[in-house]
């Protein structure tokens, strides 16, 4: 299992969260603390197999499809090897 993080771009550097990946890997699901989200957390990935090009798939509350006390659930639309895991 491969490490996949969301990415927050910062004035001076880029912040990364760890995703649960045990989680994802069961449910297909992004499973995110409450109190790390933020607005502009993005997951890099790509459209295509060339992997030439890098988009930015933002987490939004609008995109939140569940939630419990301490965790925000998010559809996972992508095959993991479409998610850029390049370490910055």
């Amino acid at each position: 299992m491969r490490t996949i993080y969301l990415r927050k771009d910062e004035t001076d550097y880029t912040r990364k969260l760890l995703l649960d990946m045990a989680y994802l890997v069961t449910h297909n699901k992004i499973r995110l603390p409450k109190y790390y989200f933020e607005d502009s957390l993005y997951l890099p990935y790509f459209k295509d197999k060339d992997k030439k090009e890098i988009h930015k798939y933002f987490l939004s509350k609008e995109d939140i499809l569940s939630e419990d006390n301490d965790f925000y659930y998010f559809k996972f639309p992508f095959k993991t090897a479409q998610v850029e895991d390049a370490a910055i």
